[in-house]
């Protein structure tokens, strides 16, 4: 099925396969959570939700791992903190600096919005075999550990 870029057939690059696959998987995700409590979440939000844990962050940091501006993340805040998903609190290390943080509210859409993403990829093991996604999991876990380690602090190895 792989079509290499110089055959006659019509080529996509790879950039544009992660991206369907990503719309696809996030189409799922969207069904799913249109079903919860927390269906006026949007695709934009899940900058916030994907980073922001336990006592919170400075939006710097968060525009920095999200790989976006201040003021992008800022409007993003803004919004979610008018939803009542997260808050502002001052910063303990600095006063005049504030942490975003989530709210209880916050903390359970970001519970549900986990649970769905491994419900989807469940989901898609089944459609597309358990072995294959868990190794499609691995080789996108190894490049985003190894392409782009500040989005994904979680993958640093010790």
């Amino acid at each position: 099925m792989t079509r290499a870029p110089d055959s006659n057939d019509f080529w996509i690059p790879m950039a544009g396969l992660f991206e369907i696959a990503k719309d696809a998987f996030f189409e799922d995700f969207r069904e799913e959570l249109e079903q919860t409590e927390f269906g006026d979440i949007r695709p934009t939000h899940g900058c916030i939700f994907r980073f922001v844990r336990g006592p919170g962050m400075r939006l710097t940091v968060l525009a920095e791992m999200a790989g976006m501006t201040k003021q992008s993340v800022g409007e993003i805040v803004d919004d979610l903190v008018a939803r009542g998903y997260v808050k502002r609190i001052p910063d303990p290390e600095d006063k005049r600096a504030k942490l975003i943080c989530l709210t209880e509210r916050g903390e359970r859409a970001q519970a549900t919005g986990l649970a769905l993403f491994s419900k989807v990829e469940k989901q898609w093991a089944e459609r597309y075999g358990a072995e294959r996604i868990a190794q499609l999991r691995e080789l996108l876990e190894e490049f985003a550990a190894n392409e782009a380690p500040a989005s994904a602090p979680e993958l640093a190895h010790a």
